[in-house]
């Protein structure tokens, strides 16, 4: 009996039919904060490297949001309650995960990994997620992972992309611009460094946070100490009078200020 051999089917990428399900005008994207939404509710989400971005094919699909803050835990002998304090706000992680379908998802697959793997400008890499996020989310890559099941028989290929969040949203322009000399008939050279000085609100209350508006870089906490080492000294003395609210120097660039205290810069 004559057994018929068959060549088994080699796979190639780029070949055979296509699973994936297109899209009635999805919007463009072009760069940074321009993009529209098609026949979309939302535009697509996409990640911005300096000049260049990578446009995930469709909306957000899968999609997780965490936060978890780090605590300064106090425990004393004879009491029945932990003393704690708030070390560091919180520390968010943003996770999406989908699928790349068709025969472009290897393609895309390698773009993406190529703008993960990128070194952007300070803070990071530029995360848009309309109708999610109501503004742009600063991240740092943390992990990923691209998978294709064994059971699957067309080219898609899933992905879990894992983001730690720095900050949010774009730096505020004046609307209304430069404000008028006092004398404006009165010319006269400054001498010295001017003095400027910021006051802690509510969504500014840390160092970090304070030297991120005034001097776009939180790294520059610092300077701040530097300029305002009289007003801290002082503070720090008269809080080592109550061992639970010391301030050793560690703590400074995460220490939640008081509203309405005054720092210069």
């Amino acid at each position: 009996m004559a057994i018929e051999i068959i060549d088994s089917e080699i796979w190639r990428p780029g070949t055979g039919q296509d699973p994936a399900k297109y899209l009635v005008r999805p919007g463009t994207i072009s760069g940074r904060n321009k993009h529209s939404a098609g026949n979309l509710g939302h535009a697509r989400p996409y990640i911005v490297s300096g000049n260049s971005f990578f446009a995930f094919p469709v909306g957000v699909e899968g999609f997780e949001r965490s936060g978890s803050a780090q605590l300064g835990l106090h425990r004393y002998l004879g009491e029945n309650a932990v003393r704690g304090n708030v070390t560091h706000r919180e520390e968010a992680r943003i996770q999406l995960s989908g699928t790349f379908p068709g025969l472009s998802a290897q393609e895309l697959m390698v773009a993406c990994i190529n703008i993960l793997r990128s070194n952007p400008p300070k803070p990071g890499l530029i995360l848009y997620a309309p109708g999610v996020f109501n503004a742009e989310q600063f991240v740092l890559p943390e992990s990923w992972n691209f998978t294709h099941d064994p059971e699957d028989r067309t080219h898609s290929i899933n992905y879990t992309i894992s983001f730690v969040r720095t900050g949010e949203g774009q730096t505020a322009k004046d609307p209304i611009g430069k404000a008028p000399d006092a004398q404006p008939g009165v010319k006269t050279v400054p001498r010295g460094m001017p003095t400027r000085s910021f006051t802690v609100t509510d969504g500014a209350r840390t160092l970090r946070q304070i030297a991120y508006i005034v001097y776009h870089d939180a790294d520059k906490w610092q300077q701040l100490v530097q300029l305002n080492a009289g007003t801290l000294a002082t503070f720090q003395r008269s809080q080592a009078l109550n061992e639970a609210n010391d301030l050793p120097a560690y703590k400074l660039p995460t220490y939640r200020w008081p509203i309405g205290t005054q720092f210069r810069y």
